[in-house]
């Protein structure tokens, strides 16, 4: 038989991984707003100065920048996202009412994480690829 203090550690626990769980969650799409963030800066810096008539060497090394930094969030993104997945994983084993509403509510193909995690920093990646090429 539980005891109360037991159960109140319980919750407690429950508590705590559902905070980090939102946490983690949150974490993933901050961290992808401020890349695109850094990847529109630089795109806009990379056209100012491929446009500005000089020198393209300026735009070649924004360009190879923006390539390093977009395998810098692709690797920052596969990280949080798996271990996003496993704290999703565990919240689903502890939570039932998690568990339940998750399973309802998944529809058919990807979900949005691996999108934000890998999609868009492949085709960031390949923006700057053909910009380096045509520059």
């Amino acid at each position: 038989m539980a005891t109360p203090e037991s159960d109140g550690q319980r919750r407690d626990a429950d508590a705590r991984l559902w905070a980090h769980h939102l946490h983690t969650d949150t974490m993933v799409f901050q961290r992808g707003n401020l890349f695109l963030v850094a990847q529109s800066l630089l795109a806009v810096a990379y056209s100012t100065t491929a446009t500005s008539g000089t020198t393209h060497a300026a735009a070649r090394v924004l360009a190879g920048f923006g390539l390093a930094l977009t395998a810098v969030w692709a690797y920052v993104g596969h990280r949080y996202h798996r271990y996003n997945r496993a704290i999703q994983r565990r919240t689903a084993e502890r939570l039932p009412d998690y568990a339940e509403t998750y399973r309802a509510s998944r529809i058919s193909g990807p979900s949005a994480m691996p999108l934000i995690a890998y999609a868009l920093p492949v085709l960031a990646a390949v923006m700057w690829i053909v910009l380096l090429i045509v520059t």
